[in-house]
């Protein structure tokens, strides 16, 4: 992410800010998930302080040295015979400007502006992983909320046959034992639908806290849709290894790291300090003027060189463990995005469609009575299990959309 894109997105960031203001109280969207994240989140806004902190450097490595000024007074008798006073004293004013060479300067400027920039691309990473962490905790509550709903269906079909069997116990068609097992079986799901209740409860504040809010009523809107993507996984290496703000952090740091080499390569070279005077000797009025330099000797800054030549190897050695470490994390990615994929379609195809057919046929068969009560029971439960399931299977497909696309460094349409 260059200047350019950080200041966008800091522009970004107040806007978004600056809409979620006026209403707090809309149901919790994907989209609203991550505008509520960058605007509120507290530890986003600590980052935002903290690269605002690096620009200090930036600011004072463009200001020249301050220059010199010297006041002397000499020959002032304070002892001894007495003498005219304008035949001893000196009195003299100097103004000096250190020259800086071998380019310092302009490299103490280069280290600084490359500095700034691997804090905005850091700024830049730490926000995409927090906008991925708020998005599993989103998808967590929406889990939750299609646990609250399996469990009120299953209520209602429980309900019904509840009705069914009273009809029939009247008639004297079945036994008591049927009409108390299915009541049995509904009261399992008043509980299911309570413990989902608070499942859902206690994402939503997880999700919240972490959004930065203080108020946890909220709401949960959204689906979990189903959406493919080309995982060519050439392509998204390529794409990581350019999009990455932590591999462009590195990259920065690693070009800072050469730039400050350099730097500490010039400051060998001695700097000029010419300086330029008035002197007032007894009655005599003076100008002085000349050169100050210090004598490189012993010191040449071998050792600034030295951790500098240290800096930029460590540096190297972070670049390439962030462009592996990238290119591991898109491979391990697309194995689970394609692994989760396949379940869904697995779930879509199938099972979804041979659950619901079972449980129909063995309530029609029932409803006949060509079948037992623990034939329906068995179907209900297992298309139960099957619709829990593949909510779970829907939810890991999102998660690991997700991850693909924080390993990849970018949103894939």
């Amino acid at each position: 992410m260059k200047s350019k894109s950080v200041i966008s997105l800091v522009v970004l960031v107040a806007l978004v800010r600056a809409g979620l203001a006026q209403d707090s109280s809309e149901p919790l969207t994907l989209q609203r998930v991550v505008d509520t994240y960058v605007a509120k989140n507290l530890e986003l806004q600590a980052a935002e302080h903290r690269l605002e902190r690096t620009r200090a450097d930036q600011i004072a490595a463009r200001l020249r040295l301050n220059p010199g000024l010297t006041f002397t007074a000499e020959n002032l008798k304070i002892s001894g015979p007495a003498l005219p006073f304008n035949r001893l004293y000196e009195f003299g004013a100097s103004y000096s400007e250190t020259i800086e060479l071998g380019g310092k300067r302009k490299l103490r400027q280069s280290v600084a502006d490359l500095t700034v920039s691997a804090a905005e691309a850091q700024f830049a990473d730490t926000m995409r992983r927090g906008i991925a962490e708020v998005k599993r905790l989103y998808f967590d509550a929406l889990l939750a909320r299609y646990t609250i709903d399996v469990a009120v269906e299953n209520r209602q079909t429980f309900e019904q046959l509840v009705q069914f069997n009273l009809a029939r116990f009247r008639e004297g068609a079945i036994p008591e034992w049927d009409v108390i097992k299915v009541r049995l079986e509904r009261i399992k799901f008043d509980a299911a639908i309570r413990q989902a209740q608070l499942s859902e409860r206690q994402a939503v504040i997880r999700l919240v806290e972490r959004l930065g809010e203080s108020t946890f009523n909220k709401d949960i809107a959204g689906q979990m849709d189903f959406r493919t993507i080309d995982a060519d996984a050439e392509r998204l290496k390529q794409t990581a290894l350019v999009e990455r703000p932590d591999i462009q952090a590195a990259e920065r740091d690693l070009q800072a790291a050469n730039e400050r080499l350099a730097l500490e390569q010039a400051r060998k070279r001695p700097d000029l300090t010419p300086f330029i005077g008035y002197k007032r000797l007894a009655s005599d009025n003076t100008v002085m003027f000349g050169v100050s330099t210090p004598l490189k000797i012993r010191d040449r800054n071998e050792a600034g060189i030295a951790r500098a030549q240290a800096d930029q190897k460590a540096a190297q050695s972070q670049l390439e463990l962030m462009r592996n470490r990238a290119i591991a994390q898109v491979e391990s990615a697309i194995a689970a995005y394609q692994s989760a994929r396949e379940q869904v379609q697995t779930f879509r195809n199938e099972l979804l469609n041979e659950a619901d057919e079972s449980r129909s046929i063995a309530l029609a068969a029932y409803q006949e009575g060509a079948t037992p009560l623990l034939a329906v029971l068995d179907a209900q439960r297992t298309r139960s299990e099957v619709r829990q399931q593949y909510f779970r299977t829907l939810f890991d497909y999102q998660v690991s959309l997700i991850d693909l696309e924080l390993a990849v460094g970018k949103e894939l349409q």
